[in-house]
């Protein structure tokens, strides 16, 4: 088994909290860079709003965090929560043509359950451009009896290209934005290694960690229900994440199309970041005006038959490109 904890600088408890032993506690994992820092922490705002009474263990990995982002994460003050950075190094590493698209940091995901298995057998790994709208009672009762981890079928468009592709099941190639993990059975099944070893074998993969993990963990998977990692992608000036249905309990903004940038600010993103220590960083750092984000919209328009929208979509990046 890789020595993981080479790739851990330092830990820093950032906010402590002594739970009592008798209390069934969340363990929550987010993975990320200074870049995501503002969407984790409106993130964990998010899931506290909607679990109050509930005692979590927030446990961040972060790769290159500013001493200021350090310090806001220590300013979210909630009862019943206790929140661990774990700062990795530069001996982390993976195949560069596999981390053009996606940050380092994506990856560390694949070593957390090891460093933490001495913490919980359970862990609920989000996304950082994910928003918890519910509670997590429901994912946190979710039986991992045999199953290495529980997560939501990706989108059709995905299992056409990416089933056949890897010998995975139609419809149930997985997305790995939410995640619940069964750690022991993840190390027993040695995941860690199998995946870096993939990502460092000299293959390109489009989705690097969310494509091995479908490969690694085989049948050994539970698929979810779409409430606990709702797929969607925003529009201009859409607010989709205005209309998801009530059960929901993430939401996942998949495409390069953030709440945090403009012109795709939503308001449900903005009545969190608002209360939250991020609440004056979001104009203008993090709105950035680049057409890719249009053009890419317009594309998964049309992967999904939503001709018109991405005839419309289309249009506006050609619009705004001209005015460049």
């Amino acid at each position: 088994m890789i020595q993981v904890d080479r790739f851990i600088n330092k830990r820093n408890e950032l906010l402590s909290h002594n739970f009592d032993n008798n209390q069934s506690v969340i363990h929550i994992l987010l993975c990320f860079d200074d870049n995501y820092a503002l969407s984790a922490g409106i993130n964990i705002f998010s899931v506290l709003k909607n679990n109050a009474v509930m005692p979590i263990h927030f446990h961040l990995f972060t790769h290159n965090l500013s001493d200021e982002n350090r310090r806001k994460f220590g300013e979210i003050k909630f009862n019943n929560i206790s929140i661990t950075e774990y700062v990795i190094n530069d001996q982390f590493k993976v195949d560069e043509q596999n981390t053009e698209q996606f940050p380092l940091s994506a990856c560390v995901r694949l070593i957390a359950p090891i460093i933490l298995k001495n913490t919980t057998d359970k862990l609920l790994y989000v996304d950082s451009d994910t928003l918890c709208t519910n509670s997590l009672s429901d994912i946190n009762n979710i039986d991992l009896t045999g199953i290495i981890l529980a997560a939501v079928a990706d989108e059709p468009y995905m299992q056409q290209s990416q089933c056949t592709k890897y010998g995975v099941i139609e419809g149930t190639y997985f997305n790995s934005g939410v995640m619940l993990i069964n750690i022991p059975l993840w190390c027993e099944d040695k995941i860690t290694d199998k995946t870096l070893k993939l990502l460092n074998g000299g293959e390109k993969y489009q989705y690097p960690d969310q494509d091995v993990l479908n490969i690694c963990v085989g049948e050994k998977r539970l698929i979810l229900p779409r409430k606990f990692n709702n797929l969607l992608a925003l529009s201009i000036n859409g607010n989709e994440d205005a209309k998801i249905p009530d059960e929901t309990v993430f939401i996942h903004y998949i495409t390069k199309n953030k709440p945090w940038h403009e012109p795709y600010r939503s308001i449900l993103f903005d009545s969190y970041l608002e209360k939250s220590p991020w609440r004056n960083d979001c104009l203008p750092l993090y709105s950035p005006k680049k057409t890719s984000s249009i053009r890419a919209y317009s594309k998964l328009m049309f992967r999904q038959k939503k001709y018109l929208s991405g005839i419309k979509h289309y249009l506006i990046y050609l619009k705004t490109k001209l005015k460049k």
